[in-house]
Formats: structure tokens, sequence, C-alpha cells
């Protein structure tokens, strides 16, 4: 653990407003892309920030520093969201058709746009990383937009090295597929 960290861990424990309101200005843009990649949706990433944050400040004592205190707290907020999609897939939920933020079709940028295809491709990616086995979404994320090592990964998702390797290349063969429109059996759950 760094030393920054070590210090702000001790004021914490201490009970100090200001070293919690620090850790959550330090930590809270992360929280919020963790969770509002994993859900989808915003409003259940803000609710799910205020619920790790809780954690957070309950779990204090209890934590002993045997990883980061980044690690331990998307650790706390990776849970959350896999609880979070659990019982949302229990729950019914329907699109209301009328729904300005459902379109059915991309929007094509003007073909004069040099950078057209990207974001065609931004657009098609979006809805299916949401879309994706919790365990690659995850990867891929924590991955390719956090930039995080393997072993770092490995410690958020308490699994071996490998298993993030093989969710990598799994998650990226299924972001592929789909994308390539190939037909696949829709039993990608481990």
């Amino acid at each position: 653990m760094r030393s920054d960290e070590a210090e702000l861990l001790q004021r914490l424990r201490t009970g100090s407003d200001q070293a919690f309101a620090e850790l959550v200005n330090q930590y809270k843009g992360l929280v919020l892309n963790l969770a509002a990649r994993m859900t989808g949706r915003q409003d259940a990433a803000d609710d799910l920030a205020q619920e790790v944050f809780l954690r957070v400040w309950r779990g204090l004592g209890s934590f002993r520093g045997e990883c980061k205190l980044s690690t331990w707290i998307y650790r706390i907020t990776l849970n959350l969201c896999i609880a979070e999609s659990k019982s949302a897939r229990a729950r019914s939920q329907f699109i209301q058709v009328d729904d300005p933020g459902h379109e059915a079709s991309l929007m094509i940028p003007s073909g004069d746009n040099p950078f057209a295809e990207e974001v065609i491709l931004k657009e098609r990616l979006g809805p299916l990383i949401a879309r994706m086995p919790e365990q690659y979404r995850t990867a891929i994320s924590l991955y390719y937009l956090k930039e995080f090592s393997y072993l770092e990964i490995a410690e958020v998702m308490d699994v071996p090295i490998g298993t993030v390797k093989s969710y990598l290349f799994r998650g990226k063969a299924w972001l592929r597929d789909r994308l390539l429109g190939r037909q696949i059996r829709e039993v990608d759950e481990l």
C-alpha cells in the first residue's frame, strides 16, 4: 500500500469526516464509471455509488490493507453491480416503445466524416457490452477502459490471472462474433 493511502486509511479509521470526503472525491469517478459500465444505466450507477461508499465506511474496521484501497473499493463496487444485475434480471423490466433513449436504429454520421466508422462502432459496442456476460464485461472494462494489469484485475475479480486472460479472450471473441453478425448459441455464461 502506498504511503498516501496508508495515511488516508489511518485518518479514516480515526473517524475523520474530512478524510472520508477526500476518499469519496478521490474514488467517486472510478466507482461511478465502473457502475455505469456494469449496469448500463447512470441512475443505477448513482445509487450503487452511494451504497459502495456506505459499505466502505462500515467496512473500514475490517479492511486489512492486504491490497490497495482502490482495489478494495473496486471489489465492493463490482460485487454490488453483480448483485444488482442479478436482482434486475429477476424483476420484470419493460422498455417503453416511445422512449427516446431507446432507438432501434443507429444514427449514421455523414459520409465525409473521417471518424464515421469509429462512431458507428462505438454506438454498436455500447449495447453489446451491456449485454455481455458479467465476467467478460468486467474484465474487458477494467483492462481496456481502466488500463488495469492482469494482476490488478485478478485481485478485483478474485480469480487467478489465467482466468482473467481467458475472460479477456472470450469477451473479445463474444464481441467480435456479434459485431460480425455470426450466429452464436446464447449459452455464453459460464
